[in-house]
């Protein structure tokens, strides 16, 4: 018995299935009170009629809802039902964000490590050594929340034992730099959830509470959570994973060790590694190498900070300047050569295809061919889509000159390096092919610094 039929469902075909099917056929009596159904009686013509316009009435209703999100949405309001972890609702407007001084420093935390080059698997570790209680134990702290999550009830320590999408939710979350970001998901009525969008489809307005991160810590530890690396085989990690780069190919230097009776550690290009010299060369370098040139230049940068800070800044910003434009023109440059040879790919495949269709080549060749080609072609659109992506980031990058000769500073008499150290002071490193320049092998490599970019460009020489 329900009130009405709207009570027992609004979708027609699943609640005409039920009143037409299946309780005449198990001998279930249904009966809606206020439309004077029985499914025991004969008269119930205009059943199905009352179903349609219930789905109709739902229908519409979820238009509406949509509509008023929709509006709040653009308005910069905050629809959750709960605040992020960091934030609560305003006293006098719940569709405003207001700092939670309890938890704000939580959210500092996890920038802070995200910054340094912690994946989110090794800041979940550390909340957890540290005892740091996840946003579900605050929420019930607060009265928000009545019941334990399944890993508290069956873990020891599970209020400190943080999930790994949370964690990477909050760093990807704009919400943390002032900003409200809404409407994330595809919804369809009757359906529900379908997709997450991309951020690009996001509604988002900008400035509409108080920060707890600043935009440069936002962006920088969003870098290095992009740029994270799995660890070598047997459990080692490189200090350098996510920072050292392949200039040709974009991609990163892997950490591997060579034949000999050392053993000894070297980087080589991913790209390389994975398809051979038909797609890349190897850009290789030996681990300590780098190593000792990272940690001079370092050296060398912190001394000169600590002099004229005023000229300093005046000739990092006009080199900045020459800078974008010289990597402008190399990215431009590649973005043009896998254009051409992603031309010249296609007319090979036509041209095979028409091969085939004579019975020139044979099947199994034919498909070889033709997949080996289609696999560059895919590599190369996806080189040039990331090419693109950089050129537009670094007209939007700012120079923040300052910042860098503060956390420069601090390195003058730097011994030996670390992973923290790197990502807080190193946004990228290039390590270019060898080459022989007047009789000597030659590797060029450019260590770019978080806020001002390159300072200078290193060379390695070799014995021949």
């Amino acid at each position: 018995i329900t009130k009405d039929l709207s009570r027992l469902g609004r979708n027609y075909l699943q609640t005409g299935y039920y009143t037409e099917n299946f309780f005449p056929k198990n001998n279930v009596r249904y009966i809606a009170l206020n439309d004077g159904v029985d499914t025991f009686q004969e008269n119930n013509e205009i059943v199905p009629f009352k179903n349609v316009l219930n789905e109709f009435y739902s229908r519409d209703v979820s238009k509406k809802m949509k509509s008023a999100y929709m509006t709040r949405a653009r308005q910069g309001k905050f629809i959750g039902c709960l605040a992020p972890i960091g934030y609560r609702k305003d006293n006098d407007d719940p569709h405003k964000l207001v700092i939670d001084d309890e938890t704000s420093w939580i959210v500092e935390k996890i920038f802070d490590l995200a910054f340094s080059g912690y994946g989110v698997q090794a800041i979940r570790r550390r909340l957890f050594e540290e005892k740091i209680p996840t946003p579900t134990w605050w929420n019930r702290k607060k009265g928000l929340r009545n019941k334990k999550t399944k890993l508290e009830m069956t873990v020891d320590g599970g209020e400190y034992w943080w999930d790994c999408t949370t964690l990477k939710e909050i760093i990807e979350n704009p919400v943390y730099i002032g900003h409200i970001a809404s409407q994330k998901v595809n919804y369809k009525f009757k359906v529900g959830w379908l997709s997450d969008k991309p951020k690009e489809e996001w509604i988002i307005v900008e400035n509409t509470h108080e920060p707890i991160i600043s935009e440069d810590i936002y962006n920088i530890a969003n870098e290095k959570l992009k740029s994270r690396r799995r660890p070598f085989k047997n459990g080692e990690e490189s200090i350098f994973a996510g920072i050292v780069k392949c200039p040709d190919c974009g991609k990163s230097l892997n950490l591997g060790r060579n034949k000999s009776k050392k053993r000894e550690k070297l980087l080589t290009c991913n790209t390389y590694r994975r398809y051979g010299k038909s797609l890349c060369s190897q850009h290789r370098i030996y681990y300590d190498t780098l190593y000792e040139i990272v940690l001079k230049d370092i050296r060398k940068n912190a001394e000169i900070a600590l002099k004229d800070e005023k000229e300093i800044i005046k000739a990092l910003e006009k080199s900045r300047e020459i800078d974008n434009e010289e990597e402008q023109k190399f990215i431009m440059d590649k973005i043009y050569e896998d254009q051409i040879r992603v031309e010249d790919l296609t007319k090979k495949i036509e041209r095979l295809y028409d091969d085939w269709l004579d019975n020139k080549i044979s099947e199994s060749n034919f498909q070889k061919i033709l997949e080996k080609s289609q696999k560059e072609q895919d590599y190369l659109n996806q080189r040039i889509e990331d090419n693109q992506k950089l050129i537009v980031k670094e007209d939007l990058e700012d120079i923040n000159v300052k910042k860098w000769i503060e956390l420069i500073k601090k390195h003058k008499d730097i011994k030996k390096l670390d992973k923290e150290t790197l990502n807080e002071l190193i946004s990228k490193i290039y390590v270019h092919e060898k080459e022989v320049v007047n009789g000597e092998i030659t590797q060029t490599i450019d260590i770019y610094y978080n806020f001002i970019g390159n300072t200078d460009t290193l060379q390695v020489f070799y014995n021949l």
